[in-house]
């Protein structure tokens, strides 16, 4: 048996719901974030079957998945276009966010060739220093650029935060997205559809009390597949927190020294670990490595604890499992955002769904 990953469909939904509903009570859309899970077509009809009206990914791949799925939904591509893809972005993608002049060109070009509208998000750096322009006359010089164009519709403004430095959404620098986006509408005459706030730790603030007037949407993925706070980095006790749970298949069990023996220097995959002594520990290894999980997920039995893993075998301590466990046996683990990623990227593990 490979190793799999069971999906639960109903508790996505239920998460689903809570989190629409609270985004709308302050006058917020979401739009839902299917990178993680590369567009799986039953997980995305789950999310529009509660009221989704947005997919966003950052692979044209997948949008194009998406497409071809059927998938009821408008399609948004949150990576910043390469020139090299403007043509599948204009036919995959129904809104994309854009951060260069140079490139709408290009997008506005290849809408005129085609005879199609596409609408843009132009995004804002608010000081977590990815992408996004940074000064308030570049993006109005832009502004006034697009505005002239008939191809390219410009629908928002958005922002990305919690991602590359850490910053978090606070009421401050989100209300200095509205500000920006409020240059932009007098600019423009025109008012934008979407004020994009960020992602699931700009949840969180809307959970404070704290989300500023003005933003309409939020960009929303940890928070529906793992119910958690993420600013916090907690489970939500009124969400649930395992949709996704790792099966693997012990193929080794072994009495062996929990400290390595000799002379150590890098390990698989360019790691330095260390180790707890902790005596003689009986290890198990699960058919089931880096190549295709993370290591952020907690086995489901008391008792067990991840050691590590290398490309292809994940080692657990369980000496003191709950139960006898013997080569053949299954081992359960809820996983979190990375490890779900790079399962459902990889092609050796099987997927299940509890519909």
């Amino acid at each position: 048996m490979r190793a799999g990953v069971t999906v639960n469909i109903p508790k996505i939904r239920y998460n689903a719901d809570i989190i629409i509903r609270t985004c709308a009570e302050k006058g917020i859309d979401v739009a839902a974030v299917t990178k993680m899970h590369s567009a799986d077509a039953k997980i995305s009809k789950a999310l529009t079957d509660s009221g989704i009206k947005y997919l966003a990914d950052s692979r044209i791949e997948n949008l194009k998945k998406l497409k071809e799925e059927n998938i009821p939904a408008e399609r948004w591509l949150m990576r910043i276009t390469a020139p090299s893809i403007v043509k599948e972005v204009v036919e995959y993608s129904d809104l994309s966010f854009q951060s260069e002049l140079s490139t709408v060109r290009l997008i506005d070009d290849e809408c005129h060739r085609i005879g199609r509208n596409h609408k843009i998000m132009l995004m804002w750096d608010l000081g977590d220093l990815r992408e996004g322009y940074f000064e308030t006359e570049d993006i109005l010089s832009a502004v006034r650029a697009i505005d002239k164009m008939d191809g390219v519709i410009l629908s928002g403004l958005g922002t990305n935060l919690s991602c590359y430095g850490g910053v978090k959404p606070t009421y401050k620098n989100l209300s200095r997205l509205v500000e920006v986006a409020g240059m932009i509408e007098n600019e423009t005459g025109k008012k934008l559809e979407h004020i994009s706030g960020g992602n699931s730790t700009s949840y969180s603030l809307l959970l404070a009390g704290n989300m500023p007037e003005g933003i309409t949407n939020l960009r929303i993925g940890d928070t529906f597949y793992f119910g958690r706070n993420m600013q916090e980095r907690v489970y939500l006790d009124y969400m649930h927190n395992d949709c996704f749970v790792l099966t693997g298949e012990v193929v080794e069990i072994k009495t062996k020294p929990s400290v390595p023996i000799g002379e150590r220097g890098y390990a698989a995959l360019n790691s330095l670990p260390e180790f707890e002594d902790k005596g003689d520990i009986v290890r198990a290894i699960i058919s089931v490595g880096k190549q295709d999980i993370d290591l952020d997920m907690s086995p489901l039995e008391d008792g067990i604890q991840i050691l590590g893993a290398s490309s292809d075998h994940l080692i657990c301590d369980i000496t003191n499992a709950e139960r006898k466990i013997s080569v053949g046996d299954k081992i359960s683990f809820n996983m979190l955002y990375t490890a779900t990623m790079r399962s459902f990227t990889s092609k050796y593990i099987d997927k299940y769904y509890i519909e």
